[in-house]
């Protein structure tokens, strides 16, 4: 078995644990399999749209699939998000992301 069969089946016994559904995510990604991790970090944001790494890597993802208005929308959710939470980092590395994006 694979680690993504592996964290497959743990999520089906633990279906909102956000770090499973991040870790099922990741492994999509590592695969490129950019649509399915799309679809895994918008459930993941659907049980707890506080889960701020989850902004970056979807905020990617999109970038991945050419779908350049929702990687825009995610870089600004991630930031309002991290600067809600007093993360300035994260805020300025969503940031940066968004720049190197957009300009």
């Amino acid at each position: 078995m694979n680690r993504l069969e592996t964290v497959l089946k743990l999520v089906e016994s633990q279906p909102k644990d956000l770090f499973l559904n991040y870790a099922v995510a990741m492994e999509y990604l590592s695969l490129s399999d950019y649509d399915s991790a799309i679809v895994w970090l918008n459930k993941l944001k659907n049980i707890d749209p506080t889960y701020l790494p989850l902004y970056y890597q979807l905020a990617k993802a999109y970038e991945a699939v050419f779908n350049e208005k929702l990687a825009v929308s995610n870089y600004e959710e991630g930031i309002e998000l991290a600067l809600s939470q007093k993360e300035i980092k994260t805020a300025s590395e969503l940031r940066s992301a968004l720049e190197e994006l957009t300009f």
